[in-house]
C-alpha cells in the first residue's frame, strides 16, 4: 500500500473523520490507565490538551469534571465539538496554551508529545496552567515503536493509502528528567507492553507482542 509522509497538521487533518473508527491499539493500551491515573475527577478543573476528536474530553465530562480541551486541528475539533455542549472547546498550540495560570487541577497531555522535537516548551506550559497540588497526567507513544520502524500512521477511511506523520525519540528519562526541572513530583511513571489481551482483539499486533507501547506517567505540582 503507497505511504505518503505528511506534516502533523495535514495528518490529523486527514485522519479526523476516520480517527473514532480506527483499530487502534495504542488507544485501547493507553486510554484506562490515563483515566485511572487522573483519579477522581467530579468537580475538578481539567484540560485536556491535544484532544483530538475528544474521547477522554467527554469521558471526563461525563463523569462530573468542568473539560476545557484544546486542540491545533480544527478538523479534529470539529468532530470533537459535535460530541459535548458541555466541554469548552478551544483552538490552540500545547506550547502556548490559551489559558490562564493555575487555572486547572488536571491536565492531560495525551498522544502528542511524540510528534515535537523538544519536551521543554509543552511541558512548561502545562505546568504553568496547573494550579498549587494540580497534576499532570501524560501519555506517549513509545519510541521502541520508532526503533522498529514504526512511525505514527494511518490507513485514510477514503482512500486505499496510508499516511505517516513525523515523531521523535524520547526516553522516558527524558520525561522524567524535564518533569523534575520543571519542580514537578513524579508519582507513576509506566510503560505498558503489547499483550494477549490487546492481540486477542487486533490480531495484527501479534508480531508487537511484549513490545513497549506507550509511555503513561502522573507528576504533581507542589502546594
Amino acid at each position: 500500500m503507497e505511504r505518503i509522509k505528511v506534516s502533523v497538521g495535514e495528518g490529523y487533518a486527514r485522519w479526523a473523520k476516520g480517527y473514532d473508527a480506527y483499530a487502534n491499539g495504542l488507544i485501547l493500551i493507553e486510554e484506562p490507565i490515563v483515566r485511572r491515573l487522573a483519579g477522581d475527577v467530579r468537580s475538578k478543573r481539567l484540560l485536556d490538551v491535544a484532544c483530538g476528536t475528544g474521547r477522554h474530553s467527554v469521558h471526563f465530562d461525563s463523569l462530573g469534571a468542568h473539560v476545557t480541551a484544546v486542540d491545533a486541528s480544527e478538523e479534529m475539533l470539529a468532530m470533537a465539538r459535535a460530541k459535548s455542549s458541555g466541554v469548552t472547546w478551544m483552538r490552540g498550540d500545547i506550547a502556548a496554551l490559551p489559558v490562564a495560570d493555575a487555572s486547572f487541577d488536571i491536565v492531560v497531555n495525551a498522544l502528542v508529545m511524540e510528534h515535537v522535537p523538544e519536551l521543554r516548551p509543552a511541558l512548561a506550559e502545562a505546568e504553568r496552567v496547573l494550579a498549587p497540588g494540580g497534576a499532570l497526567v501524560l501519555s506517549v507513544y513509545h519510541p521502541t515503536f520508532l526503533w522498529k520502524g514504526v512511525p505514527p500512521h494511518f490507513k485514510s477511511h477514503d482512500e486505499d493509502r496510508e499516511y505517516e506523520m513525523p515523531a521523535f525519540i524520547h526516553m522516558a528519562a527524558d520525561y522524567v528528567t524535564e518533569a523534575i526541572a520543571l519542580g514537578l513530583r513524579l508519582t507513576h511513571l509506566l510503560e505498558p507492553l503489547v499483550d494477549d489481551a490487546l492481540v486477542a482483539k487486533l490480531p495484527k499486533w501479534q508480531k508487537h507482542l511484549g513490545t513497549p507501547a506507550a509511555i503513561v506517567l502522573r507528576a504533581e505540582k507542589s502546594r
